[in-house]
């Protein structure tokens, strides 16, 4: 009875701190807004014409709380998520992520002992709602990476031409981040104005592989720092990064194509099981509960779900070639 009364009080009482503590941010934001609005004048510059704007420079705070913000900083794997929601385009600050991430998994342990009345699964549901925004900005910086190599090797056509035509490397930049399409358009927009404000090239170009984690970026990046310590015809090195990047993204092509039907088993072999236990549920819902009930049941039931796992991992690396 106790036990019944005590999870409920605590489920409760943390979502009144993350509650609290949202509160806190929104006061907090209300506060500065006046403060960042004319930060942002600075920090915006427009194109003339077409008004456009670009954010060229981040506020590094990750929290509006003061020791929240030096929590954070002082923490690797904190410096490690703040790069994942800039790699997302996730405008959103650290302190306000972890929040919401607080925030949905204790909605998601307290509505599973208060609503549904179901304690045994009130720490997973939680757990797995907490990592709901996690997942969601790992999906976006995979989307936003896959977007940009997509566009990357025209960008770099449209460099190398530029450059033929006799303009310096800033200036091909500019003509890149005008005439390609996101995300392309706006790295190369963050690139030239960082160059502009007194950046060195070599400085913004490492920002850039900073921001979007990318192979064929990385191989841009080296290319140009070496031809400016070593010296060489940039134009000529671009088209073969150029060159080299569409081969890479052909061999990939052909290694997709050699590996979809060990994918598929994969994909099979992972969610028969899950399929099968559902399906018996329904038709003998007794067999299940006699496996449930008994310990050794339950023994073989964990060992099932970690040779899954197992499973599912090896066949993940197998296919997983490196190019």
């Amino acid at each position: 009875m106790h036990t019944q009364l005590l999870l409920p009080s605590i489920g409760a009482a943390l979502a009144v701190v993350c509650f609290a503590t949202g509160l806190l941010f929104v006061a907090r934001a209300q506060a500065n807004k006046r403060v960042r609005e004319r930060l942002q004048d600075v920090i915006l510059v427009g194109d003339g014409d077409t008004g456009t704007r670009s954010v060229i420079l981040r506020d590094m705070q990750l929290s509006t709380v003061p020791f929240l913000n030096d929590l954070l900083k002082s923490a690797r794997w904190a410096q490690r998520l703040d790069n994942l929601l800039v790699q997302g385009d996730i405008p959103m600050r650290l302190g306000a992520f972890i929040l919401l991430m607080a925030v949905l998994g204790a909605v998601g342990f307290t509505s599973m002992i208060v609503v549904f009345h179901r304690a045994l699964l009130a720490l997973p549901v939680g757990l797995v709602a907490t990592c709901l925004p996690l997942l969601y900005a790992r999906q976006r910086k995979f989307k936003r990476i896959r977007k940009f190599e997509e566009q990357f090797p025209d960008a770099l056509d449209m460099l190398n031409r530029a450059l033929r035509a006799g303009l310096a490397l800033n200036g091909a930049i500019q003509i890149v981040a005008d005439e390609s399409p996101d995300p392309v358009a706006k790295e190369f927009k963050v690139l030239f104005e960082e160059n502009r404000l007194g950046l060195d090239m070599k400085d913004a170009l490492k920002k850039l592989a900073g921001r979007v984690d990318s192979t064929e970026l990385h191989l841009f990046v080296t290319a140009v720092i070496l031809q400016r310590e070593t010296g060489g015809n940039l134009a000529e090195i671009l088209e073969r990064t150029a060159l080299i990047i569409r081969d890479r993204f052909r061999i990939l092509g052909d290694i997709r194509t050699l590996t979809a039907q060990a994918r598929l088993s994969g994909f099979i072999l992972s969610v028969l099981p899950i399929v099968m236990a559902v399906l018996i549920y329904f038709v003998a819902p007794e067999y299940l509960k006699g496996l449930v009930a008994d310990q050794v049941g339950r023994l073989l039931i964990v060992a099932a779900v970690a040779l899954q796992v197992i499973g599912f991992l090896v066949i993940r690396r197998i296919i997983d070639i490196k190019v």
